[in-house]
């Protein structure tokens, strides 16, 4: 007989775990798949792809905010945004292609993530309003927030699922 609920959570696990969904959460091919699904706007794909990667980013701390502990969720969320972090200030070092220059100016790719990132904390990481502060840093028309929640919704679930299984 296993008595599962007498074990205790691990916090370098959860950190660690926490970690690693955020790296595959942002994963650019992932969230190239993803954007495919929107609706055309005159964004070049790589700044769709990078906008859907700091989406998820917001998603990934909501995600850890309503599943893991409270007496855990701040080291978690400290280490799920160090990966988000790093994984842009790695691609930093390298001068933005000029299609997304065009877009960001002169910010390295990891200023621009931190500030997006920044941007949807602040409404507080819940989808109803970061989607509509998405589809306006993409320049869409407004009603791509309806079309956007949805999709963006469906990964969430499948992503909380996953975590859900994965730090229990």
């Amino acid at each position: 007989m296993g008595l599962a609920f007498w074990r205790k959570k691990d916090p370098a696990k959860l950190e660690n775990m926490s970690w690693n969904f955020m790296v595959a959460a942002t994963d650019p091919d992932k969230c190239w798949g993803i954007a495919c699904l929107f609706r055309d706007t005159d964004m070049p794909s790589n700044v769709l792809t990078c906008e859907t990667s700091f989406l998820m980013g917001s998603v990934v701390r909501d995600i850890i905010r309503t599943t893991v502990p409270q007496e855990y969720q701040s080291q978690c969320i400290a280490s799920a945004e160090s990966a988000y972090y790093k994984t842009y200030d790695d691609q930093s070092d390298e001068p933005l292609p000029p299609e997304m220059e065009n877009v960001y100016g002169s910010k390295s790719l990891g200023q621009v993530a931190r500030i997006a990132l920044a941007a949807y904390g602040e409404r507080n990481d819940t989808l109803f309003l970061t989607s509509a502060l998405f589809v306006q840093r993409l320049n869409g028309d407004p009603r791509m927030k309806f079309e956007i929640a949805p999709l963006i919704e469906e990964q969430a679930t499948m992503y909380r699922k996953a975590f859900i299984k994965a730090i229990s």
